[in-house]
């Protein structure tokens, strides 16, 4: 049984995931949406688990990679009549390879991806030697510094003004697809060498150095993996919402979905494993999905609306108390173990000065 746990493991997320979708086809079309957002979801909060969960580095600059992969896939895939008719300034040398490009929604993800992993690779180096707040002031100034660039660009963003045009391409199929391999490489990365280094460093950086491990490089690695599973997930935003801004992708009352909700998600549900990305990005849903209905129309008259934000404010108290109950997050930080670890670990005491391979009352 312990040599088919890592099976176990990763099979109880995916077997979240394809439950939730296997329950969004039985529900009506208009309530069919929420659980595309939740899988849209579950694919940007992954990649934001790549690097956050197993390195221990907060980042609040992903929401970037989000915006790469979607900026970049429409400009690819809108279709060139409608590209002339909105980016009538772009510069010609962008415009006479990006106008007559019309890729299919497969290319659409690579490329997409792609890109956004290109860009974190350039933020990579100096990203890597940062810990703590240091971290999190650099990597919010890389939002700054994105939201700037798509506000001024007007002529390859369109600036403050919506972008349109883009092609319905993200169905049902391919965002749960889509969200199934996400999964798998993550809890793939997390089991590699290359993961298992980088969480050695998150426990411990000194004794990690000791060793051999360069803590820049794995650090490095992790944060353009997860710069194209956030591109990917980009991709299948922009194609689903099919007119996005850049306000969608900065903290603003449109953009706090993809900066601040992602990282909450991962957060609640557990930084230490998949299933805790899962679980946080299911459990943030549901809460702030009732209440908002409840706030915008009463459950259909049958019961009164509540004030203008109480959405927002029932989601912040509900993290205060998972975060005082569950300080690990939902999971505990956690995979599911296998039920022969369980019933191993059932009559095992852990006392001051003895392992939990010691059996209670050993002197050894």
């Amino acid at each position: 049984m312990r040599r088919f746990a890592p099976l176990v493991q990763l099979a109880a997320p995916l077997l979240l995931v394809v439950l939730a979708a296997l329950l969004g086809t039985l529900v009506s079309r208009s309530s069919e949406t929420y659980f595309i957002d939740a899988l849209v979801k579950v694919a940007i909060v992954v990649g934001l688990y790549v690097f956050i969960g197993n390195s221990g580095v907060l980042s609040f600059g992903h929401a970037t990679f989000v915006a790469m992969g979607a900026y970049f896939s429409a400009l690819l895939t809108i279709p060139p009549d409608q590209k002339t008719f909105q980016f009538l300034t772009m510069p010609h040398w962008l415009s006479s390879w990006i106008f007559p490009t019309q890729l299919s929604p497969f290319e659409a993800i690579l490329i997409g991806a792609g890109f956004a992993a290109l860009v974190a690779a350039i933020f990579a180096p100096p990203i890597a030697r940062l810990t703590g707040v240091g971290a999190g002031i650099a990597t919010l100034a890389i939002l700054v510094m994105d939201n700037v660039f798509n506000v001024q660009t007007t002529s390859i963003t369109r600036g403050t003004s919506t972008l349109i045009g883009v092609p319905l391409t993200t169905t049902y199929v391919s965002v749960l697809v889509w969200a199934l391999i996400f999964l798998g490489f993550a809890y793939l990365f997390k089991q590699s060498r290359s993961g298992l280094r980088l969480r050695a460093t998150r426990e411990n950086v000194r004794a990690a150095k000791s060793v051999g491990i360069s803590v820049d490089r794995e650090r490095a690695i992790a944060w353009i993996l997860s710069g194209f599973v956030a591109g990917a997930a980009g991709v299948l935003y922009g194609h689903w919402y099919v007119t996005f801004s850049p306000g969608d992708f900065y903290i603003n009352t449109n953009g706090i979905d993809l900066v601040i909700l992602p990282i909450a998600m991962l957060v609640i549900g557990g930084m230490g494993s998949v299933t805790g990305a899962v679980v946080g990005c299911y459990f943030v849903t549901i809460v702030y999905t009732f209440f908002n209905r409840w706030e915008v129309d009463g459950f259909s008259g049958t019961v009164r609306t509540v004030p203008s934000g109480t959405a927002n404010l029932a989601l912040a108290v509900t993290f205060l108390v998972v975060l005082i109950l569950r300080p690990h997050g939902l999971s505990g930080g956690r995979e599911l173990t296998s039920p022969l670890d369980w019933r191993l670990l059932r009559g095992r005491r852990v006392r001051r000065g003895q392992t939990a391979e010691q059996p209670a009352g050993s002197t050894k």
